[in-house]
């Protein structure tokens, strides 16, 4: 489906243009001719809307095609369009990219590749940046580790200092490894509970510096069974004795025993029967009645007595034998406790021994008065348990002593286990914020770092896909060689893309026209792309061969020539006239281009020409090619017919319409100036200085020329439009000018001017 007519559009320099009903539609090949500001550009962007399916947002536009199809700008995005692809200065800008400076910048080709080295080139952005985020986050993780590894040194040392004894090597090497390693295993709740108060740490410290002491022997407690003695006391004292007693010894205890003893004396071994006393005779009454008195029942009671007496004297000898060792000889940490033992155990000593003393007082007192009536019995002044009771608690201590002893140095690893703990656990809060502190940074740091590794990877990938579609730098050089006709500019392989070298030289800056030409080589290429169908597509050239020289740009055509000559549909826009007269030369020599209607003519040729307008805005409109363009090989014939037309015309026009005629006039001079006067270039004035022509006249046409030939809008209020009212009469001037310069050459344009259009042929 190829465009047929663009048939009306209201874009930028086309002002309500509708296709005029006297213009031929396109044909498959067409060569559009415009100077510059005559809407090339417009049009072919036009065209690159429908190339990218991109509504028109900007103005109004209705292109038709296939000669009924009529489809609208705003409808680009979703209708049927045929393939079109389109080269001009933006394809330019996006397919040619120059990275980096100095002797050998870096060149890419291709919208694609310039497209993935633009993110690239962002995404190298990105990560220098994220290096200097990683350097900070490495510098942030650093500093929270330090302070971290600073307050485990400093708890480790600490705790060291504290805990390093004689008596043990646990803590003599003790690092923050040691710290760290038990504060990890601790959390908030086993924290709490390892917390000692000060009372316990300095107990736990006093048991910590404590130097091993000798094994204390435990104390025996008395056997003394006081309720036992109690019981056989009251019984004995008790007892009555069946006696004929004496009156006078009953109630005399001294006498009584004075009196018992002299019986002894003088009865067995001893008897007698003379007093010892008074070497009287021992009246046998006397002794039978003393015998009667202290008779056997009496004596073995006074034995049990005297028994019994022993016993309890043994009781108490026993109990006051009862022996503590000395508090200094147990550790500093059983101190509080070894006192207040001490003091049971006497305590029940001494009531022990008290209630003892009253048992032998009853038992004596009997004994001296056997026969008197048994005394009430007194309360007991002690328990029977109290002393083996106190004596097994004080044994306690005694074995805590004997154990701490025997277990020493367990005894002071568990002290410093207490209170490393503790010492741990009062730095707990404070190493898990610095942990956590360190964990953040952690976690930025590789957050970051997966972020640089994401956009290197992103990196490597897409430069992988540019290396991909690389084209190899030799064949890009014999094009470019075929393209410019010289061999002066060639491609290297340099990172993902090129370093171009101009007769072995790294080449820093490009022309236009160099880039240009490049561009257009990359474009041509892309025709034979496989997403592309040339023979049935449409390809749309504007101004190709700017600032190449005459040599290059006849390479140039041949090179586009040859690449497009199978297109469905070709659009050429060019402002060179030396291009267009190749174009041209290539039309006409169509197999067809000879049939007498225009209509069946594979090669049309159109004129875009800009008018003017006295506001200073230009209109643009798309007409035949003047016949001259079209029939010679050069614009100056053209220029000449235009010059000469309006000098001559009759009728009233509006004074816009001059305003384009100053430019075609300047052309038109210099043209004709630069045969007379080849030795002279640059300014108009110096050359028509040299024409032997009227002076006023000639200041007339440089000041015409000047003032309107360059700018579009008014730019010097030293001048109006009283002078572009003098278009015409300056124009007569010019005309004169040249036929008074070289009249027989004036002769010959006049004689074209006049000549009718060549009478079309048949087909070749």
């Amino acid at each position: 489906m190829k465009l047929t007519r663009i048939a009306k559009l209201r874009l930028r320099v086309f002002r309500d243009f509708v296709w005029p009903k006297d213009l031929h539609p396109f044909a498959q090949f067409n060569v559009i001719y415009g100077w510059n500001g005559s809407g090339k550009t417009t049009l072919s962007g036009l065209l690159s809307l429908v190339e990218k399916k991109t509504a028109l947002i900007e103005g109004d536009a209705e292109l038709e095609l296939g000669g009924a199809t009529k489809v609208a700008g705003t409808a680009f995005a979703q209708a049927p369009l045929p393939q079109v692809r389109v080269f001009n200065r933006d394809f330019i800008n996006a397919t040619l990219s120059q990275t980096g400076g100095g002797i050998a910048p870096i060149y890419f080709l291709g919208e694609d590749s310039i497209e993935k080295q633009a993110r690239v080139e962002q995404l190298k952005k990105e990560l220098a940046t994220t290096d200097i985020k990683l350097r900070t986050a490495q510098t942030d993780k650093t500093r929270a580790e330090s302070k971290l590894d600073d307050a485990c040194k400093d708890k480790a040392k600490l705790i060291k200092e504290l805990l390093t004894t004689a008596n043990s090597q646990t803590y003599n090497n003790y690092d923050k490894r040691n710290f760290r390693r038990a504060v990890e295993a601790m959390d908030a709740q086993r924290a709490v509970a390892a917390t000692l108060t000060d009372e316990q740490k300095k107990q736990l410290h006093s048991q910590k510096n404590a130097q091993p002491k000798p094994l204390v022997e435990k104390v025996v407690a008395p056997s003394i069974e006081l309720d036992a003695l109690t019981s056989e006391v009251d019984a004995l004292v008790g007892r009555s004795v069946v006696a004929q007693t004496l009156d006078e010894l009953t109630s005399n205890a001294r006498l009584a025993g004075w009196a018992q003893e002299g019986l002894h004396l003088h009865s067995g071994e001893h008897a007698t029967d003379t007093c010892r006393f008074c070497l009287q005779p021992l009246q046998a009454a006397r002794r039978t009645a003393l015998e009667a008195h202290f008779n056997d029942a009496f004596a073995r009671f006074q034995k049990d007595l005297t028994v019994l007496l022993s016993k309890l004297k043994a009781a108490k000898q026993a109990a006051d034998s009862l022996s503590l060792p000395d508090v200094s000889r147990f550790y500093e940490a059983l101190a509080s406790e070894v006192p207040s033992a001490c003091a049971v155990v006497l305590t029940a000593q001494s009531e022990t021994k008290a209630a003892l003393d009253a048992l032998i007082a009853r038992v004596e007192a009997k004994r001296d008065q056997p026969f008197a009536p048994a005394a009430t019995q007194a309360p007991a002044t002690a328990s029977p348990s109290l002393i083996a009771e106190s004596v097994t608690a004080f044994n306690g201590i005694v074995e805590k002593h004997n154990r701490i002893s025997a277990e020493f140095t367990a005894s002071v690893d568990n002290a410093c286990k207490q209170l490393e703990a503790s010492y741990v656990a009062e730095a707990h809060t404070e190493f898990v914020q610095l942990s956590d502190a360190v964990k953040t940074a952690s976690g930025d740091l590789e957050g970051i770092k997966a972020t640089q590794a994401s956009t290197q990877t992103q990196i490597n990938e897409l430069e992988r896909a540019i290396l991909e579609h690389r084209r190899p730098a030799d064949e890009l050089t014999a094009e470019l060689r075929a393209y410019l006709g010289r061999d002066e500019l060639r491609f290297e392989v340099k990172g993902t893309g090129y370093a171009l070298t101009r007769n072995g030289q790294y080449v820093s800056h490009l022309s236009d026209g160099e880039r240009t030409a490049i561009a257009f080589l990359y474009f041509l290429k892309s025709l034979q792309d496989r997403t592309f169908d040339l023979k049935s597509g449409i390809v749309v050239i504007d101004d190709p061969v700017s600032s190449l020289d005459d040599n290059a740009l006849f390479s140039a055509f041949g090179y586009m020539k040859d690449r497009t000559k199978e297109a469905g549909q070709l659009f050429i826009f060019t402002h060179s006239f030396a291009f267009f007269r190749l174009v041209k030369n290539w039309f006409h020599h169509l197999p067809g281009q000879r049939k007498k209607k225009t209509e069946d003519r594979p090669g049309r040729f159109f004129l875009l020409r800009a008018r003017c307008h006295a506001d200073g805005t230009r209109t643009s409109e798309l007409g035949h090619l003047d016949p001259l363009l079209e029939q010679y090989e050069s614009e100056y014939q053209y220029l000449f017919k235009r010059v000469y037309e309006e000098a001559h015309r009759n009728d009233v026009v509006e004074l816009e319409h001059h305003y384009g005629l100053p430019n075609v006039a300047r052309r038109l001079i210099e043209a004709f100036l630069a045969f007379r006067f080849p030795d002279m270039s640059g300014d108009l004035g110096p050359r028509l200085e040299r024409v032997d022509f009227d002076n006023a006249k000639k200041t007339r046409i440089l000041r015409l020329l000047n003032t309107y030939s360059h700018a579009g809008a008014i730019a010097d209020p030293g001048h109006d439009l009283s002078l572009l009212a003098e278009t015409q009469p300056v124009l007569r001037d010019t005309l004169e000018m040249m036929m008074a310069v070289d009249s027989e050459h004036y002769s010959g344009l006049l004689k074209l001017v006049a000549v009718q259009p060549v009478e079309e042929q048949g087909e070749l």
